[in-house]
């Protein structure tokens, strides 16, 4: 039987040479033998997260994993040349996961969680604890969820949870543009800001604000920072809405939709 079930495992669970792979994570195996109930001799999707794609049969099930003969690789053309880092302020609820997981499945290459002034979850006693690791550990779970269903090549970077002021004080000017997206701001629309500019665009930083904003105070250190502040037009978007509707915008302004 073929299927289009997509794993992201280990690079160094894949030995080309033996054509064979070994699938190691406990939830993994478990959704393989138990969830799919699937069997030996079933074929599978393997991606090592750097590029290259597997097409494998199911070999065997063993105590810590499954075993699998590799039949074929490919390089995956699915990336983006754009390269998209959203920086989004924690969101109560579920509504970072969500934002996690659609910007994914759009094509983000980079997540930086961002606490603000204004951010209603507060990390002071996550960052003394385990709960951090935790989390970041969690939303590197989403990523990778939502890259396997969207048949993505690669999964996105989750970073360390920072600060504005932590992020303005990161090596930027490896960014071609950066952009702090304002509600009803007196400033310039995306499609303006678009067309102004001259230089080619790789890199994009995209920063979005929590659901009460940035200050003031922060919106002065960022546009020193280098950051181009960019309106949506007249409409309110909700914070976990903004990260999926700018990165719709760059991808279909750069021609990565084609």
């Amino acid at each position: 039987m073929t299927t289009s079930y997509r794993f992201f495992i280990n690079p160094h669970e894949i030995n080309w040479q033996e054509k064979k792979a070994s699938i190691l994570d406990s939830e993994q195996t478990y959704k393989i033998s138990k969830v799919l109930r699937l069997r030996e001799n079933d074929q599978i999707v393997l991606l090592d997260g750097a590029g290259l794609i597997y097409n494998a049969q199911i070999a065997s099930f063993y105590s810590r994993g499954v075993q699998c003969r590799l039949l074929s690789r490919r390089s995956t053309n699915t990336e983006p040349n754009l390269k998209i880092t959203i920086a989004q302020a924690l969101l109560k609820g579920p509504n970072f996961d969500y934002t996690l997981q659609k910007c994914t499945e759009i094509g983000a290459c980079e997540f930086i969680p961002v606490t603000t002034e204004r951010t209603v979850v507060r990390m002071e006693e996550d960052a003394l604890s385990r709960d951090l690791d935790r989390r970041l550990n969690r939303y590197q779970k989403i990523v990778q969820d939502a890259a396997e269903q969207s048949e993505r090549g690669l999964v996105p970077k989750i970073e360390n949870i920072l600060t504005v002021e932590e992020l303005c004080k990161l090596n930027l000017a490896s960014y071609d543009l950066k952009l702090v997206c304002l509600e009803r701001a007196q400033t310039n629309g995306i499609k303006e800001v678009l067309n102004g500019i001259q230089d080619k665009v790789n890199k994009v930083l995209v920063l979005i604000g929590p659901e009460g904003g940035f200050t003031d105070d922060e919106v002065k250190r960022l546009l020193t920072s280098g950051f181009t502040q960019v309106s949506l037009g007249k409409r309110i978007y909700r914070a976990e809405t903004m990260g999926m509707v700018i990165s719709s915008i760059l991808f279909f302004y750069f021609n990565e939709l084609k």
